[in-house]
C-alpha cells in the first residue's frame, strides 16, 4: 500500500471496490470486477474457492472469472520469523550478560557522552552503567 502526503496527512492510494456502485461504474469486465468484489467480501478467498461456490449456486447471479493480483493476499501470506524460547541455566557470576546501547543523545552530558551502555548479570542481576563519548 502506498501513500502521498498531503498537508501533513497520508492519503493512502489503493483500490476500493464498494458493491454494485463500483461494479456498475467500471469500464472493464464486470465479471471480473464482480469475482474482485466477491474474493474481497469472502475474506480473500482462493479463485478455486470461488469456482466451487459458483457451481453450487451460492454466489448469487455471479460468473466466477479470472482473478487478479491482490495486495492484500501477498501480504496477508508474508510472517516474521520469531526467536525460539531459550531457558538459560546460569550457574555463577558472569556466565551469561546481557547488554544493550543507548544513543546517541541530542544533548551531550556534562563529561561529554552521547551514548549509555548498560551490562547486566543474569546471575546475580547486578547492572553495570557506562557513559561513552563516541
Amino acid at each position: 500500500m502506498k501513500g502521498k502526503k498531503i498537508d501533513g496527512l497520508y492519503q493512502l492510494q489503493g483500490n476500493i471496490v464498494l458493491g454494485t456502485a463500483a461494479v456498475a461504474s467500471s469500464l472493464g469486465d464486470k465479471d471480473a470486477d464482480t469475482t474482485r468484489l466477491w474474493h474481497m467480501r469472502l475474506g480473500h478467498i482462493s479463485e478455486r474457492g470461488l469456482q466451487i461456490l459458483s457451481k453450487k449456486g451460492l454466489l448469487a447471479r455471479v460468473k466466477s472469472g479470472k482473478l487478479d493480483f491482490c495486495e492484500h493476499c501477498v501480504y496477508g501470506k508474508q510472517f516474521r520469523v520469531k526467536f525460539s524460547i531459550v531457558i538459560h541455566k546460569t550457574k555463577g557470576i558472569l556466565d551469561y550478560i546481557h547488554s544493550d546501547l543507548w544513543g546517541p543523545s541530542s544533548q551531550v552530558s556534562l563529561g561529554g557522552s552521547r551514548y549509555l551502555m548498560t551490562l547486566i548479570d543474569d546471575y546475580s542481576r547486578k547492572v553495570w552503567a557506562y557513559f561513552l563519548k563516541s
